[in-house]
């Protein structure tokens, strides 16, 4: 057999021109153009995985057959290989695939429906080209196809999804009329509040309605009587003396206790001293209380009415002597006569005035 080169190369070259056909085209190995797909990138990362677990596994066995301890350069770069496909996957590819995996079950769950829509068709089909049978057997044909239809529809997790064309806004063809109807309402510049319902204005407060919804307010005399002599439950009273107040002439009311109680407890709580009432403030709190003498509020109206009867007895005083109040006063006195001997007769007195007053009248006449 001739070994030369010259009848070697024919041969060679026709087999590697036969063989060219075979090889991988440059589109099957270059990456798309619009990129690798995240299964397609999740699947090389894996395989690439593995590969290196294998590489290293073989590694950890070729040591311990020869008895090697030490780790040498490939295992340390198979050990970084694996930690990079490691955190490939677990970092890059899972995040990604929890995000996309609504829309990866819509498209598989599309496909099998497809898929289990033309295998229904198929046997739809078969059986209307087969012979013609009863009745009933037709009906348990249309029961168990509407049986497989809402099995189908049972398995659909997605078929009560949400809808996101719901979120998206309406056409122009919705908007026109209601822009129109905006341009020609806004188009003089004033603006209008839209009209939702009828509101009406408050109206200024009259006096009379004041004094209708005004209460009355509450007697402290009352509140305190029921609550000491009428309530059941026992309460607690108060060191004798340490209520009375304006010298003896008032007592505490519960308020007033309850009030310095807490002022009590706030200062001692919190470590410090409130200032003292001002002249003013005791002052008009002193008005307040002694307002309604002794028995409370109660006897105002007694006060006012001794106040009233004083004012009408001394109300001829402004207008001299001779005025009602000055008449009621020398009603009143008794003069006493100097010539009588001291025994306070009025006789002259009272001839003397009637004669003075007979004069007068004379002369008017």
């Amino acid at each position: 057999m001739d070994t030369s080169i010259a009848s070697i190369l024919p041969g060679l070259t026709s087999s590697l021109e036969s063989a060219i056909p075979a090889l991988p085209t440059s589109d099957s190995i270059l990456p798309p153009a619009n990129g690798i797909t995240l299964l397609d990138a999740k699947n090389e990362l894996f395989l690439s995985y593995l590969q290196t677990l294998a590489l290293r596994n073989l590694a950890v066995i070729r040591s311990a057959k020869h008895g090697k301890t030490n780790v040498g350069d490939l295992d340390a770069q198979l050990v970084k290989d694996l930690v990079k496909h490691r955190v490939y996957l677990e970092k890059g590819v899972r995040p990604l695939e929890d995000r996309l995996k609504y829309q990866i079950d819509k498209v598989v769950r599309a496909a099998e429906d497809e898929a289990r829509g033309a295998v229904q068709k198929a046997a739809i089909a078969k059986q209307a080209t087969s012979a013609p049978k009863n009745n009933e057997d037709s009906d348990d044909d249309d029961d168990s196809a509407s049986d497989s239809g809402s099995e189908a529809n049972s398995d659909d997790g997605l078929a009560f999804r949400p809808n996101p064309g719901n979120l998206t806004r309406p056409t122009d063809s919705t908007e026109a009329p209601t822009s129109s109807r905006g341009a020609e309402a806004t188009n003089d510049g004033i603006y209008r509040p839209p009209r939702i319902n009828a509101t009406t204005m408050p109206a200024p407060p009259s006096p009379r309605r004041e004094k209708g919804d005004r209460k009355p307010m509450r007697s402290n005399t009352i509140d305190e009587y029921v609550a000491d002599e009428l309530s059941g439950a026992p309460t607690a009273q108060p060191s004798i003396g340490s209520t009375i107040t304006a010298g003896g002439r008032r007592d505490k009311s519960a308020r007033e206790r309850r009030e310095e109680a807490e002022r009590t407890a706030y200062e001692e709580s919190n470590l410090v001293r409130l200032p003292k009432e001002s002249k003013k403030e005791r002052a008009k709190k002193d008005g307040r209380n002694n307002r309604g003498g002794f028995g409370g509020e109660e006897f105002d109206l007694l006060g006012q009415g001794i106040s009233r009867i004083e004012r009408l007895t001394k109300k001829g005083e402004r207008s001299g002597a001779g005025g009602v109040g000055g008449a009621l006063e020398r009603s009143r006195k008794r003069k006493v006569d100097d010539n009588d001997g001291g025994r306070g007769g009025a006789g002259g007195d009272i001839g003397r005035e009637f004669e003075r007053r007979k004069k007068r009248a004379m002369r008017r006449n």
